[in-house]
């Protein structure tokens, strides 16, 4: 009998020794799982306040908000719940705290999470993947544990600026003899800076030129039925946030067609260079920046810009050709 018991007490142990496991002995519905929402729209993964059940996210919880909890975990959803969880389920700590970081999309490259929160070093944008690649980042923090929520709430933010490009004409010119046909016929940008670090909210180290060619597809310029210009949209990027460096140009590659006397004149002209740095100095993250160019036919070229938080910055830019 004495035997027996030992044995028992052993059995006893190793239980108890077991059910100190965070994932393996807690019940169902301790798990930890997420509903992430986007902090602000933009026109490219997430839309509105809504996080598409197509992405998933990485994310790591630190106890204390120092000591690693889990790391580097792919968040996806789960239509059963429709909540977002890591594929091995975690538990929640029976005391203490939880602060979660994470970011999206989890298939963004170069991008680490420690208990500082999110960070990428030598973030690179420069090809048409990376330039629709919407990088968001979120934090939470459950500080009592014992009384944690049903999930945890994860509101993304997004660490990149939006550059929305239109097209519309300065003017509409006809007579009786000559109609004047407008289109543009390239779009890029130089001088923009392509790489750089991300942490703590903020982007750093921004010392690398490049020149994006955002479109080469002849766009016409269209009038509505009382000869109005109407508007246009060429492309719409995503781009490091930054100072607009003082040498960075727009360039706009147009084209004039007059009819006169039944027989066409095209004068196709080579792009025009724009400087951006204006009364828009720098694009933050999380805002949308739309700049709206005018091509008319006087040989001037003016800038103007607004700056009203997340809604829309505008900026003008006329390109006239005599």
């Amino acid at each position: 009998m004495r035997i027996r018991s030992v044995f028992l007490i052993y059995i006893i142990g190793i239980v108890l020794v077991s059910a100190c496991s965070k994932s393996e002995v807690e019940l169902p519905d301790n798990s930890i799982s997420f509903t992430p929402v986007a902090a602000k729209a933009t026109k490219a993964i997430i839309s509105g306040a809504t996080y598409p059940t197509s992405e998933s996210f990485v994310v790591s919880a630190y106890y204390g908000g120092t000591d690693p909890y889990f790391e580097d975990l792919a968040a996806a959803y789960d239509s059963s719940t429709s909540l977002w969880a890591t594929s091995e389920s975690q538990y929640w700590p029976l005391d203490g705290s939880l602060t979660f970081h994470a970011y999206s999309p989890a298939a963004a490259a170069g991008v680490s999470i420690d208990a500082t929160g999110v960070a990428a070093n030598d973030y690179t944008i420069k090809t048409e993947a990376q330039m629709t690649t919407d990088l968001c980042y979120a934090s939470a923090v459950v500080a009592d544990c014992s009384v944690h929520p049903d999930s945890v709430p994860l509101t993304f933010s997004h660490a990149l600026a939006q550059i929305v490009f239109r097209v519309k004409a300065a003017a509409y010119y006809t007579t009786n003899t000559t109609t004047v046909a407008l289109s543009m016929t390239s779009l890029s940008l130089s001088g923009i800076n392509s790489v750089g670090d991300f942490a703590a909210g903020a982007w750093t180290n921004q010392n690398t030129a490049y020149t994006y060619t955002l479109s080469n597809t002849e766009t016409a310029l269209t009038y509505d039925g009382e000869n109005a210009p109407q508007t246009s949209e060429v492309c719409s990027f995503l781009f490091l946030p930054q100072e607009i460096p003082a040498d960075a140009c727009i360039h706009v590659g147009y084209k004039v067609t007059q009819r006169s006397s039944g027989n066409d004149y095209t004068l196709e002209n080579s792009p025009v260079a724009v400087r951006l740095a204006g009364s828009i100095s720098d694009w933050q993250p999380g805002k949308k920046y739309i700049y709206t160019l005018s091509i008319g036919m006087d040989n001037v070229i003016t800038f103007t810009a607004s700056a009203v938080g997340w809604q829309d910055e505008n900026a003008n830019i006329i390109v006239e050709e005599n």
